[in-house]
């Protein structure tokens, strides 16, 4: 009850400072706020199916990508408004990692992490060479912000910042809610022993897919609000290394905590963004970080902040 409070608490001062930082800081905290909300959503998507589930994915960049291009383009081509768009995106890119996600789940351990990074590749192949739809290498440009809604325009940084940060909230509300509900529980289960989960009676394949499917919709939601949010979109923003950046921040932080790998994201980016002075020396110094945080506590952050508290 303590502890539950605590948290509480401690989410309500995050939010709260987070709400304050257009209106005290400079539009380049914000923007670099706004670009660590879009990878919290990421990684928190991304634990999900690794850290609750296990099975290690290396496509979450791909459903990143279709979902913010499927906005753009509906968006571009369609006419459409954002607030139709960005649903019809999400659950179009639910479905699609519904359908992937079946029969490549049917794989265990690295066969399966390496066939997800092969699709991943596979979808950044296809952005990247759709010249008709998606204009190739050149980028899709013209993207265009959410239309106002009861007389709030969404022209300004500042207002798609605040439209992020409300769905950051939703989204990591409903994957704490979701993993410490009954769902939650026989995902656990089967990243444990998948064998024993399946004999005890739990439908380790829907689960798995629902998980799966779940991680991919919330990455395909994220990308939407980063398509309205930068209004340009490049292939290469969606290419293998953004996976491989997620898994990073997620065990940076800890996974199977929701929590951690959002500090993990944080932490990375605030990082690579603030050395950006230093090009050759800032992927260096994430290396050693990313080293020495595991070499001290495998479980990341989280592991580390559980140690500080006495292991409670």
């Amino acid at each position: 009850m303590v502890g539950s409070r605590r948290n509480l608490i401690i989410a309500a001062i995050v939010i709260v400072a987070l709400i304050a930082i257009p209106q005290t800081m400079s539009s380049y905290i914000t923007y670099v706020v706004a670009l660590a909300m879009l990878y919290a959503i990421l990684t928190a998507s991304f634990d999900l199916m690794a850290g609750y589930t296990g099975p290690l994915s290396f496509s979450h960049a791909a459903f990143y990508g279709i979902g913010a291009y499927t906005s753009a383009l509906l968006t571009l081509k369609v006419g459409m408004s954002f607030w139709f768009a960005f649903p019809i995106s999400v659950v179009g890119v639910f479905i699609f990692s519904v359908i992937v996600g079946y029969p490549a789940l049917k794989l265990r351990g690295h066969y399966f992490a390496v066939t997800t990074f092969f699709f991943g590749h596979f979808i950044y192949l296809v952005l990247l060479n759709s010249r008709n739809l998606t204009n190739g290498p050149l980028g899709l440009g013209g993207i265009k912000p959410p239309d106002d809604v009861l007389g709030i325009s969404f022209a300004s940084m500042n207002a798609n910042y605040y439209l992020i940060l409300f769905f950051c909230v939703v989204i990591v509300s409903f994957l704490m809610v979701l993993v410490k509900s009954g769902i939650g529980r026989y995902l656990v289960a089967i990243r444990e022993n998948e064998d024993l989960a399946e004999a005890i009676g739990i439908n380790t394949t829907f689960y798995k897919v629902l998980a799966f499917g779940i991680s991919g919709g919330l990455a395909g939601m994220a990308g939407s609000l980063f398509a309205h949010f930068f209004k340009l979109l490049h292939p290469s923003t969606f290419a293998w290394m953004t996976s491989e950046m997620v898994v990073i921040m997620a065990l940076v932080g800890g996974t199977g905590t929701i929590i951690g790998p959002i500090i993990g994201a944080g932490v990375v980016t605030f990082i690579l963004e603030f050395m950006r002075f230093a090009p050759e020396w800032r992927f260096i110094i994430w290396s050693l970080m990313l080293i020495v945080i595991l070499l001290i506590e495998p479980k990341g952050l989280m592991g580390i902040a559980q140690r500080l508290r006495g292991g409670k």
